[in-house]
């Protein structure tokens, strides 16, 4: 048994994660290059339309966002493109291709993401949440609903809106 001491804690507990965390990923082969794995945390809000009709899915984030990864912050604008795939009078479900761009560099990042879209009334405005999750990324926020473009029911999810992205 050894023993560590508390002074040597925080250095024994990095390293416990390094190793960790080197554990957990995928071993490749012999020579072979690993693709880094891109991990951002982002906050704002976000402005959706969704055409029940039609079944598109529209949106972006507001001026307000921004993203951050372990050692920077930056800002950057989220693009949502897609379908809605379910609805009923108080929710729709819909399967959306976004692109986060960093204003900075230019960067883009591409991930799909299922989102649920909940109204807490069948009427032309109110509260609404939003969640959505995939093995790309995952989202929530609470918000807004109303009437949009003609067709369309508008989301602004503004309140507590959080995307971390893991492609």
């Amino acid at each position: 048994m050894s023993l560590v001491t508390t002074r040597a804690w925080p250095a024994a507990g990095a390293a416990a994660l390094l190793l960790t965390a080197s554990a957990a990923l995928p071993s490749t082969a012999a020579g072979a290059a690993r693709a880094p794995l891109a991990v951002f945390n982002c906050a704002g809000s976000i402005s959706v339309d969704v055409y029940p009709v039609t079944g598109a899915v529209n949106g972006k984030s507001g001026s307000d966002f921004r993203c951050a990864t372990p050692d920077q912050s930056f800002p950057a604008t989220l693009t949502i493109s897609g379908s809605v795939t379910g609805s009923s009078d108080l929710f729709f479900t819909t399967r959306t291709t976004d692109s986060l761009k960093r204003t900075d560099t230019g960067q883009v990042t591409k991930f799909s993401i299922d989102r649920r879209f909940d109204r807490d009334n069948s009427g032309t405005s109110g509260n609404a949440t939003e969640r959505g999750s995939s093995s790309q990324a995952n989202d929530s926020g609470t918000g807004l609903f109303g009437p949009g473009p003609v067709g369309a029911t508008n989301f602004v999810i503004y309140k507590n809106y959080m995307l971390d992205v893991h492609t």
